[in-house]
């Protein structure tokens, strides 16, 4: 039977004070979703990340703006917190500071609270900020032992309602992080100084390739070390929910690696963890193959879908890429071990991708649509038909598809420094109640 889920960022939600949190609207979601049928919310990353989501700084501490005040208000923590007009987009400052300090200072410590301190990476995590920041190492732990509780509470709360959560592992950290700073050996380094940079090789639409501003890691130390920090990773990560969409699995196979201080046209490419890693990550059974969904878009080599197709792995596909196929393509032939998005956090909304099609491919996709007995005259709606028909074990939806919005309302602009990547939001839930109806 086809499950279905809905892709929505926590910084998305409606929110009282700037952007989303672990709080009453978050529920509010799972309860809408709970109420239409859905199976799935798909989250990006929620670690700490400076406000780049696939650029963390640690992969066990979240990120403190996710803090809900209503919640720390009703513990008694606070006393009142000012409310702020609600806009489309998320508002990332230190609004919450003040409040979070008085939090502090009114926190009495519980069991829970030195069990969860005990976590090594939490510890880690602590240090790091105050070594890079200057922050008292008793505040830190405390925030994030809220931040822990509160997304543990939702958890639960989601899991009642029959809903599971996505979450999204980014494939590096940054090189000013945690993770480098107290797990070197893991990443290519030299005398204490990085040699390599993560990225891609000069294509078509970058002559020189593309730097993305993370370390790689050491696939020989990890060797010799059976993998324990990435599986520790991945099993910590499946604590916190139900499945994992693994980025870059290209790079799982091979991964493109860039001297420092050179461009892309001197990368090259490197063998990756492979088989020996995901043997290793399966051994023991607290992680299994049905728990994760790869990413494995763009250049992909045929050794890249033989380690796929080993292991059983289910991956994403995106509709919107699907188009020099739509001559040849329906419902009968896509493959169910596919989570079908019609686009995802880093592609145009459907209905600014329609505005971009040459009149000959909106035909194309009309004639496909129709094909396939998908008929309306607002096209998202007729991709949501298709993908609730076709033979994808899942099919996951972004809110703003479900609502029919341009591309002012995209989540990110890959390659483009903008203040409007990462920073799109609902206003209220009222247009989506209704929306989503036309997904079940």
């Amino acid at each position: 039977m086809k499950e279905k889920g809905i892709l929505l960022p926590i910084f998305s939600l409606p929110t009282k004070y700037g952007i989303g949190d672990f709080g009453h609207e978050a529920y509010e979601f799972v309860d809408i979703l709970y109420e239409n049928g859905m199976t799935y919310w798909n989250l990006l990353p929620i670690c700490a990340n400076n406000n780049l989501p696939y650029s963390p700084t640690s992969y066990y501490a979240l990120e403190e703006d996710y803090i809900s005040l209503d919640l720390l208000k009703e513990e008694g923590l606070i006393k009142d917190a000012e409310v702020r007009p609600s806009k489309d987009r998320a508002i990332y400052d230190d609004f919450k500071e003040k409040y979070y300090k008085e939090a502090f200072e009114n926190f009495v410590k519980t069991d829970d609270y030195y069990d969860f301190i005990r976590i090594p990476e939490i510890m880690e995590y602590a240090e790091f900020i105050k070594e890079t920041k200057g922050e008292e190492l008793e505040y830190t732990l405390f925030l994030q032992y809220i931040l822990n509780k509160q997304w543990m509470n939702l958890k639960k709360y989601a899991n009642s309602k029959g809903v599971k959560l996505i979450g999204d592992m980014p494939v590096y950290p940054v090189f000013d992080s945690a993770e480098t700073m107290f797990h070197p050996k893991c990443f290519e380094m030299e005398n204490g100084n990085f040699t390599f940079e993560s990225g891609t090789p000069p294509d078509y639409f970058n002559e020189d390739g593309q730097k993305w501003g993370n370390p790689v890691y050491s696939i020989e130390y990890m060797r010799e070390d059976n993998y324990k920090y990435l599986i520790r990773r991945f099993k910590f990560m499946l604590k916190m929910f139900d499945k994992i969409r693994v980025d870059y699995f290209r790079g799982y196979d091979s991964f493109f690696r860039i001297p420092i201080g050179k461009s892309g046209k001197e990368g090259e490419y490197h063998d990756g963890l492979s088989y020996p890693f995901f043997d290793e990550l399966f051994k023991d059974g607290e992680v299994k193959v049905e728990d994760l969904i790869i990413e494995d878009l763009g250049d992909i080599r045929d050794e890249t879908i033989a380690l796929r197709e080993h292991y059983g792995f289910t991956r994403q596909k995106i509709l919107q890429f699907a188009l020099e196929l739509w001559h040849h393509y329906d419902k009968d032939n896509e493959s169910e071990n596919v989570v079908m998005f019609p686009g995802n956090h880093d592609c145009q909304t459907i209905h600014g991708w329609y505005k971009t099609l040459s009149d000959y491919d909106k035909e194309n996709l009309k004639e496909f649509l129709r094909r396939n007995e998908c008929y309306d005259i607002n096209v998202n709606i007729g991709i949501m038909q298709y993908c609730s028909k076709c033979k994808a074990k899942i099919t996951i939806m972004t809110v703003q598809d479900i609502l029919g919005l341009d591309d002012s309302a995209r989540i990110n602009l890959p390659g483009v420094e903008s203040e409007l990547n990462w920073s799109w939001k609902l206003i209220d839930f009222n247009d989506f109640r209704e929306r989503i109806k036309d997904f079940r």
